[in-house]
């Protein structure tokens, strides 16, 4: 009787290490999942991570270890609230955690980490790690990375009080017409079409017959477009341009004053807008550049006029100082054209 109650007990466990050894490796999924797509350098980021036993049987082992590459800074954990090891090799950083989990039980982590360098980055390669019923072997399913996040551009390591360089464009400041009086009217012109509805003057419209607008001096309301300038070689300046792009817009932002984005460069063109969903593409943009330059900048500076706009007011970005287009713009423009560049800081 013994010995068959000891055969039977060795059957069932040879029956349940064979189950264990045939639904072990399919049993365990893993789902990762960040809470930024887009991020500045330097900014905390957290994936969550969730590792689920799928099966009808308890898994005693199971090791998930997640992989990331260089340019990623991972935060040491909380105290007391995870249990995974950091270990680094020449290929990066690998998170792991080991864990026993239930029949249908779920186990779930989270890793914050930095990014420091532009561009789009790709994380998250994973291994999910786990043992049969006795112990005696082991199953390893893999699967590749497919969390992305884009680090934008650093921001510039000056205050951007838009003071230009100098040179034919004299000494000129942005606050002169953030601060100007929006009340004041210096005369009419008729409608064309282009002008929002809230310009027309109604009581100048039914003395004269006609649609007429208001011409306003220089007020918080003021066409602005910042134009990046991608024409040039030095890798070095245009990245110094990115970081000067980023603060502008972010400057213009704080400010509250709508603006319009374009560039000769593999950038995104934004139409006149303020706020998130205005200046995520064009940080995005930033974070995915090549560097490329797909016009010359005189392309840039014709489409301009041609959109007629002369009383906008333009803030140029570029890596060389390209003198004879910005004179043609600022012949153009009824205002004082605002330049960096890249090569140089502002003073």
């Amino acid at each position: 009787m013994i010995w068959a109650l000891i055969f039977g007990v060795i059957i069932l466990f040879g029956v349940i290490e064979l189950l264990s050894l045939r639904i072990s490796k399919k049993a365990v999924s893993a789902h990762l999942e960040t809470d930024l797509r887009l991020c500045a350098p330097g900014e905390e980021i957290t994936m969550r991570y969730t590792v689920t036993n799928n099966s009808f049987l308890p898994l005693f082992y199971v090791c998930i270890s997640i992989h990331f590459g260089g340019d990623f800074d991972v935060l040491p954990p909380e105290e007391g609230r995870q249990k995974w090891t950091v270990r680094k090799d020449i290929t990066g950083t690998h998170v792991k955690q080991r864990m026993n989990l239930m029949p249908h039980q779920s186990c779930t982590g989270r890793v914050s980490f930095r990014v420091s360098r532009r561009g789009l980055h790709t994380f998250g390669a994973y291994y999910v790690e786990t043992g049969d019923y006795l112990g005696i072997k082991t199953s390893l399913r893999t699967a590749e990375g497919e969390e992305r996040v884009v680090c934008t551009a650093h921001n510039w390591e000056e205050e951007p009080e838009f003071n230009p360089y100098g040179g034919i464009l004299g000494d000129v400041s942005v606050r002169r017409f953030i601060h100007e009086d929006p009340c004041l009217i210096t005369g009419y012109r008729d409608y064309t079409g282009r002008e929002p509805m809230k310009q027309i003057s109604w009581r100048q419209t039914a003395k004269t017959g006609r649609l007429t607008v208001k011409q306003q001096d220089h007020t918080s309301d003021t066409d602005v477009a910042v134009l990046l300038n991608m024409e040039g070689g030095n890798a070095e300046a245009l990245e110094t341009c990115l970081n000067i792009t980023r603060s502008v817009c972010e400057k213009l932002e704080s400010r509250k004053i709508p603006y319009v984005f374009r560039s000769n460069g593999d950038l995104w063109d934004m139409p006149e807008g303020i706020g998130r969903s205005h200046l995520f593409p064009i940080l995005r943009s930033l974070g995915l550049s090549r560097l490329a330059c797909l016009t010359p900048f005189a392309s840039l500076v014709d489409r301009c006029i041609r959109e007629g706009k002369p009383n906008r007011t333009y803030i140029v970005i570029t890596d060389e100082t390209p003198d004879a287009q910005l004179q043609k713009l600022q012949a153009y423009s009824e205002h004082q054209i605002v330049s960096f560049s890249g090569r140089r800081k502002t003073v």
